[in-house]
């Protein structure tokens, strides 16, 4: 049984990973996914780990079902009152009587007086900034007005033509790129997890940095992009050596 680790920046849907061992031609595919972002559900099932560097939550494992309520098929039998707890409908007129006239003179003297509310103390106000701290606040502000203006002054045509898409698509895709390598370097959980692995993949642009690093620290390791690459190294292996 083979072990693949899969590098993602992606947030994966709990189906990919019955298509990942379909395309890698092994249903019992041990498979770890080291992931900059959360599942789209609960994996627990489908994988062996799943670790999250990134930010966010793991989803939850969902409840369990519930167990069907038994009923009982036993009848209570009816209930006997003994005569002695039925009061006497004379005693009851009497008490009547009593109550009456105490609760004509509740009612003679009028509402109850109630105690005027204070009114809610208004929030403090915030104070402002001092000192350094407002010669930093004051720069910021003049550095988002500068962006906004040149935004602005920017043509659309521009803004939304593909050469400029393209240009900030990879600035974004590189950034993310060292984060993510970072963070897996940093993780001792995910490098031992990674020395585990018979097939390292890189399933998209933003582990790309990361599998390139693994592949030059770990060279008896096969690290490759995409599962085309990794179905061919996991068919080497299963040849024998003569």
């Amino acid at each position: 049984m083979s072990n693949v680790v899969l590098l993602s920046t992606r947030r994966l849907p709990p189906t990919y990973f019955d298509q990942v061992r379909e395309d890698l031609g092994d249903q019992n595919l041990t498979i770890d996914v080291i992931g900059w972002v959360a599942p789209s559900a609960w994996v627990g099932d489908k994988v062996n780990s799943f670790t999250l560097i990134g930010p966010g939550r793991m989803p939850a494992a969902p409840a369990p079902e519930p167990e069907p309520a038994v009923e009982s098929t036993d009848e209570a039998p009816d209930a006997v009152i003994a005569p002695e707890a039925v009061a006497d409908p004379e005693a009851v007129v009497a008490d009547e009587a009593k109550v009456a006239p105490a609760a004509a003179d509740v009612a003679a003297a009028g509402p109850i007086p109630t105690a005027p509310t204070a009114p809610a103390a208004a929030p403090a106000a915030k104070p402002r900034p001092t000192g350094a701290k407002r010669v930093v606040k004051a720069v910021q502000w003049r550095a988002r007005k500068a962006r906004k203006v040149a935004g602005r002054m920017l043509p659309k045509a521009i803004k939304t033509s593909a050469p400029v898409k393209f240009l900030r698509g990879q600035r974004a895709s590189n950034d993310l790129g060292k984060n993510y390598w970072e963070r897996v370097l940093s993780r001792r959980d995910v490098m031992a997890t990674i020395d585990q692995a018979d097939v390292v993949i890189a399933l998209d642009a933003g582990a790309i940095w990361a599998g390139w690093n693994l592949g030059q620290r770990k060279a008896s390791t096969p690290v490759v992009l995409g599962l085309p690459a990794a179905r061919r190294e996991l068919d080497m292996m299963k040849v024998p050596t003569t």
